[in-house]
């Protein structure tokens, strides 16, 4: 029986202890907060709290929503392999968006935006470039493996596993690209890049010239924009309440411990740059970086348990890929506690024995699952019900 997770966090004690009692303005102590933190609850607006001198929204994250729908192209072309083989050449030119390569129009129009300035963009220019080249590496892979799909796999042999498409190995590279770059692209953007003290840093008392932003309001909104494009998180699909509106990272951080708490964070941090607040956004920062990084952790962990537990190659094979690129993307959080270095070790200890995944053994998983777990104070027995 699968068990429900529940994570306490560190960081989330102290986010409730700030919620306690509103601080007066840092500036003029006798002044009341412009947005005082006790109004805010888990299904405020986060678009129509944040008012511009116009009346208007102050929130714009329209480059945050575009690339996640680049994103989303990518991935479905990916996954185009049960009707046709994959275009590696194609799946390039979306990465860096060349050629017009989108369904959509709007997308390709945006040429100002693309997926790979933005992956690995907190790391030096040679190791972002080294990561860059790796999801590159998969879509070749993928347009490889995908000239089998008609073929059943085994080991040694690439083609349809169940309902999914694996390489000789048994590695499904869709997956790879799709939780890879959840951390390469999203988790880095959000808790390095706009969270980051470079953009932390920037004016918060001059209205950007035709916007109601301040530069510092745009980051913090940027931020959010990655994980999601809703005035509240999570948010129930209103048309099937058996679903949810968040994708990629969003859908993951959902599923973990309270997701509430991560909105609130977010909530409270804005309004703490309105406030002038630099203590409460810091706190809040904090509480955000952690709280994506132990999601991640867990999901991994929930995926290596399940491909022990899968009753079949395909399941199993399914869950193992899935699990590594959950493993892969721990590099990118802030202060990782799994690295480049350790995250390419235990990454190498499922993925470099002769036959591939078939040739693991749950002891094999079971060692790397218990190193994340020791790592991130988490239960090896956790389930996530993704």
């Amino acid at each position: 029986m699968y068990k429900k997770l529940v994570l306490s966090f560190t960081a989330a004690t102290v986010f409730f202890a700030s919620c306690k009692k509103d601080p007066v303005d840092p500036v003029n102590p006798s002044t009341p907060l412009e947005i005082p933190y006790e109004n805010l609850t888990t299904t405020t607006n986060y678009f129509t709290t944040f008012l511009g001198d116009d009346g208007n929204t102050s929130v714009d994250f329209a480059g945050q929503t575009t690339r996640i729908a680049m994103l989303k192209e990518l991935d479905a072309h990916m996954k185009s392999w049960t009707t046709g083989t994959v275009d590696a050449n194609k799946l390039k030119n979306m990465f860096a968006h060349t050629n017009s390569p989108f369904a959509s129009a709007d997308l390709n129009a945006a040429t100002d935006k693309t997926l790979i300035s933005k992956t690995a963009a907190s790391f030096a220019v040679v190791d972002a470039e080294t990561e860059r080249n790796r999801f590159k590496d998969y879509f070749d892979a993928q347009a490889a493996t995908s000239a089998f799909r008609l073929d059943s796999a085994y080991q040694g042999h690439a083609g349809k596993l169940g309902t999914y498409l694996v390489n000789d190995k048994g590695f499904e590279y869709a997956q790879f690209v799709q939780k890879g770059l959840i951390g390469a692209l999203l988790l880095d953007q959000i808790a390095n890049i706009y969270l980051g003290n470079e953009k932390m840093a920037a004016d918060n008392s001059t209205i950007v010239s035709g916007k109601n932003y301040t530069v510092l309001e745009h980051h913090w909104d940027e931020a959010y924009g990655y994980l999601t494009s809703n005035e509240y998180f999570p948010k129930k699909d209103p048309n099937d309440a058996t679903k949810w509106l968040e994708a990629f990272l969003g859908s993951y951080v959902r599923q973990v411990g309270n997701p509430s708490d991560v909105y609130m964070a977010f909530l409270k941090g804005r309004a703490a740059i309105v406030n002038k607040d630099e203590a409460t956004r810091t706190t809040q920062i904090a509480f955000i970086r952690t709280s994506l990084e132990n999601a991640i952790a867990s999901i991994a962990i929930s995926y290596l348990n399940k491909t022990n537990d899968a009753t079949n190659a395909a399941a199993r094979f399914h869950a193992l890929s899935e699990g590594i690129g959950f493993l892969y993307s721990l590099r990118y959080a802030h202060n990782a506690k799994v690295n480049a270095t350790k995250s390419n070790q235990l990454m190498d200890q499922l993925m470099n024995k002769p036959n591939g995944f078939w040739s693991l053994t749950t002891a094999d998983i079971d060692a790397v699952r218990d190193e994340l777990a020791t790592a991130f104070g988490i239960d090896k027995e956790t389930y996530v019900n993704h």
